[in-house]
């Protein structure tokens, strides 16, 4: 995982391309069990022409109390959302990354696969303490398809979040929160099956 506030810190001082290069490689290691490429190419298809996934849409049900009224701005898009709202419902994975964290850039892929599996739950990334152009060019590289909210610190203030990336979290049905702490970094796809349904024993709901 990759402190927030060191990062940041550095770039905001001028580091130079070298340093950030040894903290941000271009191409981030394979995680033990299974490459970023494999599971890249098991991902769903991008459609033509640039921009993000869409926005993620608020259902008709009561806000997540922990997060109502916070709001962020959709990715690749002018709009902004009540975080609340839109975490409401069904079960949901949120995942707060940034584009410089390497661990990140592995992860993503692996949650993009989650997503697209048979009875996966509803995966929303959340992009903090990081350019939104920066964050868009990303998704569309790694071809993500689940949405993703940025400007959306807020978010990860109301969640008690630490300083570190990435970072998963379910909200069940019944709005309970649990950070996803099993495994650090998820590897492979069923590292995240495995998390989500503990998590979702532990909140009594699904």
């Amino acid at each position: 995982m990759v402190p927030v506030r060191s990062l940041t810190a550095l770039a905001a001082a001028g580091i130079t391309t070298l340093t950030v290069a040894q903290f941000w490689p271009s191409h981030p290691p394979p995680s033990p069990n299974r490459s970023v490429a494999d599971v890249t190419t098991r991902a769903r298809p991008v459609p033509d022409g640039p921009g993000a996934p869409p926005c993620p849409t608020a259902a008709t049900f009561a806000p997540v109390p922990a997060l109502a009224g916070v709001r962020a701005q959709c990715l690749g898009s002018a709009g902004s959302v009540d975080v609340g709202e839109v975490v409401a419902g069904p079960p949901t994975l949120i995942n707060l990354w940034a584009s410089w964290c390497a661990p990140c850039r592995e992860e993503m892929p692996v949650l993009d696969a989650y997503a697209a599996a048979p009875q996966a739950v509803r995966v929303i990334g959340v992009n903090v303490s990081d350019r939104p152009d920066a964050a868009e060019s990303l998704v569309r590289d790694l071809r993500i398809r689940y949405p993703s909210l940025t400007d959306a610190d807020d978010v990860q203030r109301a969640l008690g979040a630490p300083p570190l990336l990435p970072l998963s979290y379910l909200i069940a049905a019944n709005g309970t929160i649990r950070r996803l702490q099993d495994v650090l970094v998820f590897g492979d796809l069923e590292q995240v099956r495995t998390s989500v349904t503990a998590a979702l024993q532990e909140t009594g709901a699904r």
